[in-house]
């Protein structure tokens, strides 16, 4: 059974915005948030026309309906469920958005291609369980240390080549493949989707989940130092989102920031970090495997620039959600 971190109360905050290029946002967010435990969602379509936004909708529906259903109507909840459960919980749902968009594109001709990325972190007081599939990140800010790591590993093309060792770090930004996915929702029936279990947080950190729209736009160190200047998680949702707006903009951006904080009022017992630093220790040692299928690069292509929604299918168009309307949550806490 679960049992919560020592005195840890959660305040959390989301924002999404267009950017300054696209017409519209194909990104889609959920935040489900009390002040002990938070859900929060990002997803970011592609696919050309409206595809990218059926996509990332259809992702985020499917996660409101499987988590936010009969007896379990709060995120607390699931404080009976360990974290293996929950987290194999969260693989099945992320499972079933990808078998959801597969069938609306068999329904709907028009949107065959259409994919999403989607990062999920599921926050019990210290202990955070994510699900991950795609290029979209989460990242953990150390409070004490102002440390920045990326949690999720992205699920592109160019980044395998530098996990293997066949590409420098600093050679994969701008790179000409930089947003080829391997891996997203939509592409195939059969998805792998990662899971990070038991990743543990303490008063004065952060967690950000974003869209490629920040991070195309904004260092990690930044994301670090903007995250640590405030105690207000919608202070500094806006002010990532308006630092990527003034470097161009050429993406949707999509923000969701989780501070932890101390709450003398609860006195519960530590989760055991163990779990936590096999993973940190396993994933240093992870060699990704990349389909070369190029079928299935192609209409994984997340094109970055705004085109004309008639171009042909095997260069899928980024798309949109809201018409122009951005999509934003008001904090929690």
């Amino acid at each position: 059974m679960y049992r919560p971190g020592h005195g840890i109360r959660l305040r959390s905050s989301a924002r999404s915005d267009r950017g300054r290029v696209r017409q519209n946002n194909e990104d889609n967010i959920h935040l489900w948030p009390d002040d002990y435990d938070v859900l929060a969602v990002v997803a970011d379509g592609m696919g050309g026309a409206v595809a990218g936004e059926e996509a990332s909708r259809i992702t985020v529906e499917t996660i409101q309906e499987k988590l936010k259903a009969g007896e379990y109507r709060q995120p607390a909840d699931y404080r009976d469920f360990d974290s293996q459960a929950l987290g194999e919980l969260l693989r099945e749902t992320v499972k079933k958005a990808n078998h959801n968009i597969m069938a609306r594109a068999i329904a709907s001709p028009e949107l065959k291609g259409m994919g999403t990325t989607v990062t999920l972190a599921f926050a019990r007081g210290n202990e955070v369980i994510l699900a991950h599939v795609g290029d979209s990140r989460a990242y953990y800010v150390d409070g004490d240390t102002h440390d920045i790591e990326q949690i999720t590993t992205d699920h592109s093309f160019v980044q395998a080549l530098v996990d293997a060792g066949h590409l420098l770090p600093e050679d994969a930004k701008g790179h000409p493949m930089e947003n080829v996915l391997y891996r997203a929702l939509g592409q195939q029936d059969d998805l792998d989707v990662d899971i990070i279990p038991d990743f543990t947080i303490h008063s004065g950190d952060r967690l950000v989940l974003c869209s490629d729209g920040l991070t195309r736009h904004v260092e990690p160190d930044e994301i670090s130092d903007i995250s640590l200047d405030s105690d207000d998680p919608n202070e500094i949702g806006d002010k990532l989102i308006a630092l990527a707006n003034s470097r161009g903009g050429k993406d949707n951006i999509s923000v969701i920031v989780i501070i932890a904080e101390a709450d003398e009022t609860v006195q519960v017992e530590t989760t055991d970090t163990l779990a936590s630093q096999q993973y940190k220790k396993d994933k240093k040692d992870e060699v990704p495997t990349v389909p070369m299928n190029p079928d299935f690069l192609k209409i994984s292509q997340m094109d970055k620039t705004l085109e004309s929604s008639d171009k042909p299918p095997d260069k899928p168009l980024s798309s949109a959600y809201g018409e122009g309307k951005d999509n934003t949550l008001e904090p929690s806490g």
